[in-house]
């Protein structure tokens, strides 16, 4: 049986579509996620056929203290595990994240000598390596530790590849996220066709690092200096930065649609459907599922170097901005876009085979069984 280490299950569909494909692969499976909030108890809840297999949700995790005292909060975990789990069943751990969720694997290997993997996500290298110097020999310890390293970014490897560690390169592979069935059934070819007004489609969040002011900013200048007839659907809420996006939506009614939290994915293509580019100049990107759906709905992508989707495909799949990126770059960078309409190249084929979460879940489940020395 495996046991899922997760704490963002209830917050994102990622690991949700994962382990339903692995249920259907009649895997027996553990998913464990400690979370802060009572309100995501039961959030992205699936019906789990495999025998014995469940969720558990365990609020246990404070936003203070548990913010701080990393060891503190992982032991806290390891405790909450113990009670919760008959660890004599479990033959492998999945952790989800290197630092928070890895590091708990890593204690339970430790004492119950069960093999386990670790997953690596933005957050992992952007805060918790990179600022957190006191947890890096701690997270040293759990990538000598682990079975595998799975990158969920192809541009991860430059990372790793730099740490002097023994053995840890032999140890990475990359495995990207797959996007729901929806999208593999209902994929489009690109198709280039005359354009007289440029739309463009961004679909997220309103947080800081996805750069949408910049991006609604580049749309204004392009409208304003330099006379591009275009138009920005926006697709999502929420974050901080909501206020200020809202006032320039109301601001500039003609260049600007928004359309709010769209639930349904047949009312999202239909947006996709009537757009031309899909733009998120976002940056500190795990990978992304949305450029991966735009390119799927047969648009060419403005995206970041070294994020995200970045290095999964050769042909010309869209323009690329760096994470720095101010208004000007991306004004410039839409422009190529539109400028370089005709020479995109979108390899459907290849996303279908790269983001099917049934083929995803099949190579976890070679892992697993490569790994582990008894039969799943």
């Amino acid at each position: 049986m495996i046991l899922h280490i997760t704490n963002d299950f209830s917050g994102s569909t990622v690991y949700k579509n994962l382990i339903r494909e692995l249920d259907n692969l009649c895997l027996s499976q553990i998913v464990y996620n400690p979370i802060k909030e009572k309100s995501r108890i039961g959030k992205n809840k699936i019906d789990l056929k495999a025998k014995d297999s469940k969720i558990i949700y365990s609020h246990i995790l404070n936003k203070t203290t548990d913010r701080i005292f990393y060891k503190q909060k992982i032991k806290k975990i390891l405790k909450d595990i113990e009670s919760k789990v008959d660890l004599s069943k479990i033959t492998f751990i999945h952790a989800h994240t290197w630092f928070s969720d890895g590091g708990v694997a890593y204690l339970l290997s430790k004492k119950y000598n069960i093999p386990f993997i670790i997953a690596t996500r933005s957050t992992d290298l952007v805060i918790h390596y990179k600022y957190l110097i006191h947890k890096r020999k701690f997270g040293f310890d759990i990538l000598k530790k682990a079975n595998d390293i799975i990158l969920i970014g192809e541009y991860q490897k430059t990372f790793f590849n730099k740490i002097k560690i023994d053995n840890i390169t032999s140890k990475v592979k990359v495995i990207p996220n797959g996007v729901d069935e929806f999208w593999i059934k209902n994929n489009k070819e690109f198709s280039r066709h005359p354009i007289s007004k440029f739309k463009f489609l961004y679909v997220g969040t309103f947080i800081k690092r996805k750069k949408l002011l910049e991006l609604q900013q580049a749309i204004v200048n392009l409208s304003k200096n330099y006379k591009v007839d275009c138009l920005l659907h926006i697709v999502g809420e929420g974050g901080k930065q909501t206020t200020k996006i809202l006032n320039i939506i109301e601001q500039y009614p003609d260049l600007f649609i928004y359309h709010g939290k769209v639930n349904k994915k047949e009312d999202l293509m239909k947006i996709y459907n009537e757009c031309h580019f899909f733009t998120m100049p976002s940056k500190n990107e795990t990978f992304g599922l949305v450029y991966v759906e735009a390119l799927l709905q047969g648009l060419p992508i403005l995206y970041t170097t070294n994020e995200g989707i970045d290095g999964f495909y050769k042909e010309k799949i869209g323009e690329k901005v760096s994470k720095k990126a101010d208004v000007s770059e991306i004004s410039q960078a839409i422009l190529k876009l539109i400028g370089d309409y005709d020479s995109y190249e979108i390899p459907t084929q290849k996303l279908l085979n790269k983001h099917d979460w049934k083929k995803i879940a099949k190579k976890y489940l070679l892992l697993y069984n490569k790994n582990n020395n008894s039969n799943l």
